[in-house]
């Protein structure tokens, strides 16, 4: 009997965590571009918000991958602008050495409430 419950468990918790990752889809569009620099690279883009409020403290995770498509740099960017809903906001990231190609993914961000209510992390 135990092991029928930890089953049925397990198979609640596989539903749970599929529907979850459904459910997270970024209200975010990314747009970008590598910049060759003469000493180090950049990832130059916009971020445009589709979400129904503003957005603030967007932090970007910049991945350079080799030609099999594997992680071989990570580098953070924080944008400090908010960017309004239906608007977008500029970026350019500075990344070290040179990769076959990069990722571009926003981490986390805080959305603005009305009637000046706290943000709203996620």
């Amino acid at each position: 009997m135990q092991r029928l419950l930890l089953a049925v468990g397990l198979i609640a918790v596989g539903y749970g965590a599929a529907g979850c990752a459904s459910a997270s889809e970024s209200p975010f569009q990314l747009e970008w571009q590598v910049s060759p620099e003469s000493r180090s690279p950049s990832v130059k883009g916009h971020v445009f918000n589709r979400g129904s409020l503003p957005a603030r403290n967007l932090r970007l995770v910049i991945e350079g991958l080799d030609a099999s498509g594997r992680v071989v740099t990570t580098t953070l960017g924080v944008l400090s602008q908010t960017v309004e809903s239906g608007g977008s906001t500029p970026f350019d990231v500075p990344v070290p050495g040179t990769a076959a190609s990069y990722r571009v993914s926003v981490q986390s961000f805080e959305w603005v409430l009305p009637a000046g209510g706290a943000g709203r992390s996620r």
